[in-house]
């Protein structure tokens, strides 16, 4: 049976995981549930529970056994630390799933169907299955390298133990509905890669910001080969807006706003009337007049979205007077809609309006600016 070393600085990632014989054709993932982001480097958050599923792998003969929590970062370094050891042919997948991140259906997800050409996991249950910091040769690598053996909700550690077991014998033995043998070690050599750190926080990346990103990252790529005059012009190019740029982005918005506004029901922006001082700068919000024809596209694109944003700000202001105040959705929503009326408002100084429609526009964002930012943007006790 063949056996290889691994890459010289495996594992190439930092974790929360334990090392064992890395001879051996399994690794195994243990689920987390724990408060985002209090992992790592504190480590309260790890129960004896999941302690014990984690050290009774390495004892039974794991190369890897560690934890899993997000759906991004923390499924791309457990590629990096799988395909620099090629002896590893399977991922042994345990645990409660993790509330939120659905970091097991990620996993799961990704083995089975791979990624889109947005880097996104292809059917995963997560929000932001996103994988940005890593090479497309090492994901696919990955789906090659290793078979998954599905326990996601399993946390008896004799079964777990069972499961590393089976993966090691010479024969096909079965375990549940598998049938596990070790095949020796993958037919290539291990590959060293390491995180990019291109996008540090992808759980805040939003589908309507998967192109600007991908932009970002090819740029970055294209920097290792490319002239540094080169590439700074492709960079000019994606920070200047076009018209044609600000209509998909402005449409992608209207769209998502609308969808968001349904969720609170029609009644939303009657129930809520505007504060104060919006009236005060915008008083045609209440009662909209009919837009006169002789007003520019780009004019008219950015009122109609400032009517989405007012519904959904509407309907934000009446649940936080409910039993949302406080929840856990109530400030993500919040969140999300404050980073829309930033990039909105940065878009809109970009253009070039007359000055009185400019100014108008720009004191209708304030004043949703403010009544957002007096929403609650943390989670309640």
């Amino acid at each position: 049976m063949l056996k290889v070393e691994p890459v010289q600085d495996y594992p190439t990632e930092k974790g929360c995981f334990l090392r064992g014989n890395h001879y051996s054709p399994v690794a195994v993932v243990v689920l987390l549930n724990a408060p985002y982001p209090t992992l790592p480097p504190q480590m309260q958050g790890i129960t004896a529970e999941i302690e014990k599923l984690v050290t009774v792998a390495t004892e039974t003969g794991a190369a890897l056994s560690g934890t899993l929590q997000t759906e991004n970062i923390g499924v791309e370094k457990i590629i990096c630390n799988v395909v620099g050891n090629p002896n590893i042919r399977y991922i042994v997948l345990c645990g409660a799933e993790v509330e939120g991140h659905q970091s097991g259906s990620a996993v799961k997800a990704l083995l089975t169907n791979g990624i889109t050409k947005k880097r996104t996991i292809i059917g995963s249950q997560s929000v932001t299955p996103y994988l940005f910091n890593i090479s497309l040769e090492a994901i696919d690598r990955f789906r090659k390298q290793v078979t998954l053996v599905d326990l996601i909700g399993e946390m008896a550690p004799e079964v777990v133990a069972k499961a590393v077991w089976s993966c090691y014998q010479e024969k096909p033995t079965a375990f549940k509905d598998y049938m596990i043998y070790d095949p020796g070690a993958y037919p290539e050599p291990g590959i060293s890669v390491r995180l990019s750190g291109r996008v540090q926080h992808p759980e805040e990346v939003e589908e309507w910001e998967l192109d600007d990103v991908l932009k970002g990252i090819e740029a970055a790529e294209r920097a290792a080969i490319k002239p540094e005059k080169e590439v700074r012009e492709e960079m000019k190019g994606l920070t200047e807006p076009t018209v044609s740029f600000l209509r998909r982005q402005l449409l992608r918005i209207s769209e998502e706003l609308a969808d968001l506004a349904q969720l609170f029901g029609k009644g939303a922006e009657i129930a809520l009337p505007p504060s104060p001082e919006e009236k005060k700068e915008a008083p045609a919000i209440v009662k909209e007049k009919p837009v006169p024809v002789e007003e520019s596209p780009a004019v008219l694109y950015f009122k109609n979205q400032l009517r989405g944003f007012h519904g959904v700000l509407a309907g934000l202001e009446a649940c936080d007077q409910d039993i949302c105040h406080g929840g856990k959705t109530m400030p993500l929503a919040v969140g999300r809609t404050i980073k829309r009326l930033e990039k909105f408002k940065t878009e809109l100084e970009k253009v070039t309006l007359p000055a009185e429609n400019k100014d108008n526009l720009m004191a209708r964002i304030g004043a949703y600016l403010k009544r957002a930012g007096a929403l609650p943007q943390e989670e309640g006790p």
